[in-house]
C-alpha cells in the first residue's frame, strides 16, 4: 500500500503542472490589465512611464512563458509570490482565510454526513420494505431537488426567509474580518446548511442506491429466510457492505465543498478562501488565483488517494487486487 501511495503522489505532480499551465493560460486570456485594475481611478494621474515601472515591479513586462517559468521556479522554492494589491505574501493572505473556510467546510461536512446517512438509510428502508411509497417518492423528489438547486440561489432564499421571519439570533452574514473567525453557532448555521445541502442529498442518493444493490444478493435472502426483519437486515448486513462507495464520496466531498464554498462565502460575506478567490478574480490578482488553484488541485489528488486507501482498508479484496496487479 505504501508503494501505491508514493506512486499516486508522484503521478499527481504532472497533473498539478498541467493544471497550473491551463490556469495561467486562461487567466491571461481574461480581459483587463492588472495594472489598470490596481490603480483604478488614479490611472489618469499616472504617466505611461510610471505604469511601465509598475508593470516591471509586478513582473508583467516579461513574455508569458517567462512569467510562467518564473512563477513555477518561485513555487518550487515555497514562494507563492506576492499580491498585486498590497504586496503581501500570497501564503500569508491564504493562511488568514484558511480558518474561516476550514470551519465552514468542516461544519458542512459533518451536517452532510449525518443528514445524508440518515436520509439514505430511510429511503432504502422505504424502498426495501415497500411501505409508504408516497414518503419514498417525496424523499427522492426532495433529494433530487436539493441536488439540482444552485447553492447561491438557495442561499439568497434562505437569507430572505430568515430576514423576514424575524429571527434576530440568527446571523445572516459573516461580518467578522479575516483571521478573526468566531465559532458562534448562529453565525455559521446558514452558510453551513446551504453548503451541505447538495452533498447531503447526493450522499443520501448514493447510499440508497448502494444499499438497494445489496438487498437482492444471496446473503440478504438467506438472512430474511432465517426470519431477520427488514430493518435488522439493512443495519446488520447491508449497511456494512454498502460503505465503500459512501466512504469514497465522503472523502471526495472535502475538495467539492471547498470548491463549492466560493459562491456560498460570497453570498454570506464569509471571509474564507472562496471569497478571496472571487476578490482576486475581479482584481486580476494572478498570484493568488494560481496559488488557490494549486491548493485546490492538491486537495483533490489527496482526497482521491485517501478514498482509495480507505476502500482498501474496508475491503481487503481491493488490496489483494492491487498487490496482484503490482506483481
Amino acid at each position: 500500500m505504501l508503494k501505491l501511495i508514493i506512486k499516486r503522489c508522484l503521478a499527481g505532480i504532472p497533473l498539478l503542472l498541467l493544471l497550473s499551465l491551463l490556469t495561467f493560460t486562461l487567466l491571461r486570456a481574461l480581459p483587463g490589465d492588472p495594472v489598470e485594475v490596481f490603480i483604478g481611478a488614479s490611472e489618469k494621474d499616472l504617466s505611461a512611464e510610471q505604469k511601465q515601472v509598475l508593470r516591471q515591479e509586478l513582473g508583467l513586462d516579461k513574455s508569458l512563458p517567462e512569467q510562467y517559468f518564473c512563477w513555477l521556479k518561485q513555487t518550487m522554492h515555497g514562494n507563492l509570490g506576492a499580491s498585486y494589491k498590497d504586496g503581501r505574501p500570497v501564503l500569508t493572505l491564504i493562511a488568514e482565510r484558511v480558518p474561516a473556510t476550514a470551519l465552514l467546510v468542516g461544519t458542512a461536512l459533518l451536517i452532510a454526513m449525518i443528514t445524508g446517512a440518515i436520509w439514505g438509510v430511510f429511503m432504502a428502508f422505504l424502498a426495501y420494505s415497500k411501505r409508504a411509497s408516497y414518503l419514498e417518492e417525496l424523499s427522492l423528489a426532495t433529494a433530487y431537488a436539493l441536488y439540482s438547486t444552485p447553492s447561491f440561489w438557495l442561499g439568497f432564499l434562505l437569507i430572505a426567509w430568515v430576514g423576514q421571519s424575524g429571527l434576530p439570533q440568527i446571523h445572516l452574514l459573516g461580518l467578522h474580518a479575516p483571521g478573526k473567525v468566531g465559532i458562534g453557532f448562529t453565525t455559521i448555521l446558514l452558510p453551513a446548511l446551504v453548503l451541505a445541502s447538495r452533498r447531503a442529498a447526493k450522499l443520501g442518493l448514493i447510499l440508497r442506491s448502494s444499499m438497494l444493490n445489496e438487498v437482492n444478493k444471496d446473503y440478504v435472502l438467506c438472512a430474511r429466510a432465517k426470519g431477520l426483519s427488514a430493518i435488522k437486515t439493512l443495519f446488520k448486513h447491508v449497511g456494512k457492505n454498502s460503505l465503500a462507495p459512501t466512504i469514497n464520496l465522503v472523502a471526495l466531498s472535502i475538495p467539492a465543498l471547498i470548491g463549492g464554498s466560493v459562491l456560498v462565502e460570497t453570498v454570506f460575506a464569509w471571509p474564507g478562501m472562496g471569497r478571496l478567490a472571487v476578490e482576486a478574480t475581479f482584481a486580476r490578482n494572478y498570484p493568488i488565483l494560481l496559488a488557490l488553484t494549486i491548493i485546490y488541485g492538491t486537495l483533490v489528488i489527496l482526497a482521491n488517494l485517501a478514498a482509495d486507501v480507505m476502500q482498501m482498508v474496508i475491503d481487503p479484496r481491493l488490496q489483494e487486487q492491487v498487490n496482484n496487479g503490482r506483481a
